[in-house]
């Protein structure tokens, strides 16, 4: 699938698209190592605590790019989003150059309100930001575009942060009901 901006681009960035468009998931080696690091990002995002959240984040995405071989981004916690014109800045991802890593930075609280991003879009947006950084150093494309593949990735990886925690949430969340009342067992 092919999104508008594509006859815009040149015929080498078409390449690339085309190429990132045919790549729709991130094989992760062990999905659950991660889950413990992804239960304390969320235990600091919601914390409120820019420092507990970048330090979080930080160790989540090194073990992340530690699973797939590739160097990692630095990462940086903001506060409050910026606002753009009509919206709000979420994340930026600059390339690195040549002495200089990539770098990610997420903004944690919402522009309009200053309240803490919920959990998961906090998450979903670190991981978008993780999948650019894949794109050039896993899988060595020109450049990163939003494709059908960029997406299908993107959740690919998200089915697997989540399915560990998810999983226990719902035993506990099952033994916290009680017996007469439980339909499955």
């Amino acid at each position: 699938m092919k999104f508008g901006y594509y006859k815009r681009l040149s015929t080498k960035q078409k390449a690339t698209y085309r190429k990132s468009d045919e790549v729709t998931a991130v094989a992760l080696t062990d999905a659950t190592a991660l889950a413990p690091l992804v239960e304390q990002l969320e235990a600091a995002l919601t914390s409120g605590k820019r420092p507990s959240t970048a330090k979080a984040a930080s160790t989540f995405a090194l073990a992340f790019c530690e699973q797939l071989g590739v160097p990692p981004a630095l990462i940086t916690i903001r506060l409050v989003r910026p606002e753009l014109h009509g919206g709000e800045l979420h994340v930026l991802y600059t390339f690195g150059t040549k002495g200089t890593p990539p770098r990610i930075e997420v903004w944690m609280k919402t522009a309009a309100h200053r309240r803490v991003v919920k959990f998961r879009t906090f998450l979903r947006t670190l991981v978008h930001e993780l999948m650019h950084h894949l794109d050039v150093k896993l899988f060595k494309l020109d450049d990163s575009f939003h494709t059908a593949g960029f997406y299908a990735r993107e959740s690919s990886v998200m089915r697997h942060l989540l399915a560990p925690s998810r999983a226990g949430t719902i035993a506990s969340a099952v033994k916290s009901v009680p017996k007469q009342l439980r339909l499955f067992e």
